[in-house]
């Protein structure tokens, strides 16, 4: 009671003093402040408001004046494509070689069944049935099926198709049996290609490549390659009188197919013919571009319905008489490429949401839009690969625009077709762009270019940002300065008032200065003798609060820890904890240097045994013993080095008066010491017995043989620690963060190799122990590698990874001395174990089949003496062999039940075979092949696009060589996520580095679904 009389008496002149100057209203300090701060707001908006108007105005005409000769650079452009490919298709019409080659060719169309009759080939209805089956199973799952999905009227195969025999039998050899990849049926044309090709029956091949046709093809072929490659076009055409097409470079399904039947009746390909057979008289030579004919964009069924333009030239003799028409496809990406500028956006001022694009008289796009993400779904439309597969999402040909700029272009209600305008796009960004009608003769076309007004008007609000922090500068003078005139004019009674404060929130060292002899004065030193007594009563208790060595402090029922604790309280915790909540002391604090590990549901327990502890009618003695707190973890927070641990225990007892709890004291003991030597007996405990793991999984090896493991394991980890070292003296003085990180990411790829042939080794060797540390120093490399940019800090645990092996295997080494010592005793000859160096790439290849679901039989043939390796040569081609049979298993064999789908033994065959090349060149020639699914170069090009190596358009380009190397680049691998066997992609790097060390020479050859063989060429020296 006598407590609470005397808080009581304390808070009464605070509660009186606070009344008082409520009273009184605003204080002149506030008046001040208030009128200073509203001025300056008010001249602040009016700078910023004039500011940004001012430059907005500014920003509009050079964005506008910009984007306007942007316009006409781009008009120009796009013309001047248009009379480019006039002119060509004209001067190719008046060619004397392409007059030939529409001349033979369609004497050899229509002479194609006699001339296999007599190169002795009889052309009956069950051959032709047959290849009209095989082509109706090609155009069902291709071209019919695709355009089914556009929603075009198809039919069956006969209406859709309606191919003469000559027809249906040139689409046979030139593109159903093409060995070539879809997409590349321009390749194996020749006569050459044809007679060796074992898709085709021996007797028809042989005749088929004696035909008129097949040597007018294999003449004409190369030219016309030459020619579209030069000129970079997307395919060139040659349809003779009758409406046949007699040729095309690209082999699509309108090949040998006749313009008025099936859905060539119905296509554009039909239009260009007749506008250029029936179009201006001939007269002699043209090269104006007259006579030429063009199409607008639109889906082509004979590109898997891929929007396409056509323009078409008639082919004259000498007379003046037609022979043909010439045609030139040109893709939509022709158009994309020009007005997207491949993809340099910033570069021409279009930054970030700037773009230009062609439209036609339909409204819609006959460019991709730079934001075909972000269109809405019914602005866009499926599209498909060469090989008929489902490609991205495109705008092209989409759905229609609904914007302003587009609208004006072929507007009747505007006075010009050409201008500028601020409008919303199909996106739903208010954009700021110019417009106009393309003058292309044949095509009503429209360009527009345009940029949100966002970032078009963002230097403006730039300004207007500087033009505010400099206004709120100005006015943060202004308040200070009035802060400082109002203090000097209430400076005695704020003093007084904020000492009655500190002294209310138990600063009780705190006095009232005493600056005059007036009233105010005489107050302050009253209040002064009143507060040395409350003083010098606790100062009593403080001494015995700085004594005792626990924690000590009470908490109200609301959990508040109360001021007046133990002085060691702060020196656990860390910061001061009176006026905070005891649950905050369970969660982590940004201010503390100790942060506690407590689970929700121990901080939800704690709650509810406080609650219960404020409950009188419970036995404190049994609820102490649901205390949750028993054993609490504590990591001490330090700017450098180790988290170390520590450990709490806390201890409640109730404060009773009057019946009820008013207070809980809290009791806090440091048992860090006690908990740490338990944990240590844990430790050395696990240590022992990983020992004795270690011993169990080395008993199956001969001592030299594991002798030569571990050396070859200590050498490469010491190099990889001096690298280390060396790494960091590295750096110089101009070098920049990302130079840093890319020399850090080579010192990653060097250190990921060497673990990784350890490992392998390590596998081969079935020294799980090893392999299990080494995959696991793998994982933190990985993780290493993830973090980007890369700095020295992230070594640290690959670096205390390395030395822990480097102790594993020194520790090992001494054991395997002293077992050699007494191998030597008893007479043990070294090697005696193995009868050939390649005897545990067995067992590694059985293990790694069976934990990827595989079955593997490997077949070792080693001729000349070789099953016993020269001593400098053993080391290095273990290492590359344990890497290509782990290769074979994981990524050549295929599962038991995906070979039996494919017709082939369950169980998978790798053949490991090395013999002596000659005793004159004195070459080792070893080679590991597996039947499995051989080399997948579409999904190389995908991983490729996906890992960064190349770009869709380039990697079509790409060789089989260049697709081969991919192999072995470090990083790259087909697997999507990293296994204990592999899909790091720093496997096959390591045997070609070695492998050039060493003078050698890698081969690779692969037939898909069939087979994969890595070749190794070693010099003897």
């Amino acid at each position: 009671m006598s407590a609470r009389r005397k808080a009581m008496n304390t808070e009464a002149p605070t509660k009186e003093s606070d009344d008082l100057l409520a009273s009184r209203g605003l204080t002149i300090r506030s008046k001040l402040l208030l009128f200073t701060t509203g001025i300056g707001f008010l001249i602040l908006a009016a700078l910023a408001i004039t500011a940004f108007f001012l430059s907005a105005i500014a920003l509009r005409k050079a964005r506008l004046d910009g984007f306007q000769s942007l316009r006409t650079s781009l008009s120009q452009a796009i013309n001047a494509l248009f009379a480019e490919q006039r002119r060509d298709v004209t001067a190719q019409a008046e060619l004397q070689t392409v007059r030939y080659a529409v001349t033979e060719l369609s004497s050899g169309y229509e002479h194609l069944l006699e001339d296999l009759d007599a190169a002795g080939f009889k052309v009956d209805s069950s051959f032709l049935s047959e290849v009209r089956q095989s082509l109706r199973e090609v155009y069902e799952h291709g071209p019919m099926q695709d355009l089914r999905k556009f929603g075009e009227p198809v039919g069956d195969f006969d209406e859709f198709s309606d191919l003469s025999p000559a027809a249906a039998i040139l689409q046979y050899v030139y593109i159903l049996k093409n060995p070539a990849s879809p997409g590349f049926k321009f390749q194996k044309n020749s006569v050459l290609d044809i007679s060796k090709n074992e898709n085709l029956a021996p007797d028809f091949r042989n005749a088929f490549s004696k035909t008129m046709f097949a040597r007018a093809m294999d003449r004409y072929h190369g030219l016309f390659e030459t020619v579209i490659r030069r000129n970079s076009y997307f395919d060139l055409m040659l349809i003779d009188d009758l409406g046949n097409v007699v040729y095309t470079y690209e082999k699509s399904w309108d090949f040998g197919t006749n313009v008025f039947k099936g859905w060539r009746e119905r296509s554009k390909l039909k239009e260009v013919f007749m506008g250029a057979w029936y179009g201006v008289t001939p007269s002699g030579d043209h090269t104006s571009g007259d006579e030429v004919v063009i199409t607008d964009l639109k889906r082509y069924p004979g590109e898997y319905g891929s929007p396409m333009l056509f323009l078409s030239c008639p082919i004259n003799n000498r007379l003046g008489g037609r022979l043909g028409v010439v045609v030139h496809k040109i893709a939509s990406s022709t158009f994309t490429d020009l007005v997207t500028f491949q993809g340099r956006w910033a570069a021409v001022g279009l930054g970030e949401t700037g773009e230009a694009y062609i439209v036609g008289p339909d409204m819609r796009l006959r460019t991709e839009s730079r934001f075909v993400r972000e269109m809405p779904a019914k602005m866009k439309s499926i599209s498909f690969e060469p090989d008929g597969s489902p490609g991205p999402l495109t705008t092209v040909l989409g759905g229609p625009l609904h914007n302003k700029a587009v609208e004006n272009i072929y507007s009747d209600k505007v006075l010009s077709n050409d201008g500028e305008v601020t409008f919303f796009d199909d996106i739903g960004r208010e954009s700021l762009g110019v417009y106009e009608q393309l003058g292309t003769p044949g095509l009503d076309w429209g360009l527009v270019i345009t940029i949100s007004t966002d970032e078009a008007f963002a230097p403006a609000v730039h300004l207007t940002r500087l033009i505010a922090f400099g206004g709120f500068v100005i006015l943060i003078v202004a308040i200070l300065a009035a802060l400082t005139f109002g203090h000097l004019l209430s400076r005695p009674i704020v003093q007084l008032v904020n000492t009655a404060e500190k002294i209310g929130s138990g600063d009780l060292s705190a006095r009232a200065p005493i600056s005059s002899k007036d009233e105010i004065g005489f107050l302050a030193e009253r209040f002064n003798y009143m507060i040395d007594q409350v003083e010098e009563r606790n100062r009593h208790v403080h001494k015995i609060l700085e004594t005792v060595n626990e924690g000590l402090f009470l908490m109200g029922p609301d959990f508040i820890i109360q001021p007046g604790y133990s002085k060691i309280t702060e020196a656990i915790f860390q910061r001061k904890i009176d006026g905070i909540s005891f649950l905050d002391l369970l969660r982590p604090a940004p201010q503390s240097g100790l942060q506690p590990i407590v689970a929700d549901e121990v901080l939800v327990a704690t709650q509810h045994y406080l609650e219960l502890l404020l409950n009188t009618r419970i036995k404190e003695k049994l609820i102490q013993q649901t205390n949750p707190l028993g054993e609490i973890e504590y990591k001490e927070i330090r700017l450098k080095g180790a988290q170390p641990s520590r450990f709490l225990e806390f201890r409640f007892n109730r404060v009773v008066e009057g019946g009820k709890t008013t207070q809980i004291m809290v009791t806090v003991l440091d048992s860090t010491s006690r908990i740490a030597l338990t944990r240590q007996i844990t430790e050395n405990e696990k240590a022992a017995q990983s020992q004795i793991e270690m011993l169990f999984g080395i008993m199956h090896l001969d001592p030299p043989i594991l002798a030569e493991f571990l050396n070859h394991a200590r050498s490469e980890i010491s190099a990889m620690l001096d690298l280390l070292e060396a790494e960091q003296f590295g750096s110089h003085a101009g070098e920049s963060g990302t130079e840093r990180s890319e020399r850090y990411l080579r010192l990653l790829q060097k250190i990921s190799r060497s673990i990784h042939l350890i490992k392998g080794n390590a596998a081969m060797l079935r020294l799980s122990y090893f392999e299990d540390l080494a995959n696991r120093l793998e994982e933190k490399i990985a993780t290493v590698r993830g973090g980007a940019p890369l700095s020295g800090e992230q070594f640290l645990p690959i670096t205390t990874g390395l030395a822990s092996l480097l102790d594993q295997i020194g520790m090992t080494h001494d054991l395997i001395t002293r077992l050699l010592s007494m191998q030597k005793v008893f007479g043990k000859g070294a090697r005696e174990g193995s009868l050939t160096d390649f005897a545990p790439l067995v067992e590694l290849a059985e293990d790694i089949a069976q934990r990827n679901g595989k079955r593997v039989r490997v077949d070792v043939q080693m001729k000349d003496g070789l099953a016993r390796l020269p001593n400098p040569l053993r080391e290095p081609i273990q290492m590359m062999i344990t890497q290509l049979v782990r290769n074979a298993v994981l990524h050549g064999i295929e599962s038991p039940s995906e070979r039996l789908t494919e017709r082939k033994h369950p169980v998978g065959e790798v053949q490991i075979y090395a013999y002596r090349l000659n005793e004159s060149e004195r070459k080792i020639i070893l080679a590991v092949r597996d039947d499995g699914r051989g080399i997948n170069y579409q999904l190389l090009r995908r991983r490729a696009v996906q890992l960064g190596y190349a770009s869709v358009n380039s990697i079509e380009a790409w060789t089989q060589q260049q697709l081969n190397n991919l192999l072995f680049e470090t990083g790259f691998t087909t697997m999507d996520r990293p296994t204990t066997d592999g899909g790091r992609g720093v496997g096959l790097d390591a045997v070609r580095d070695l492998i050039a060390k060493m003078g050698g020479a890698l081969n690779v050859s692969s037939k898909q679904g069939q087979f994969c063989e890595f070749r190794l060429e070693i010099p003897v020296a």
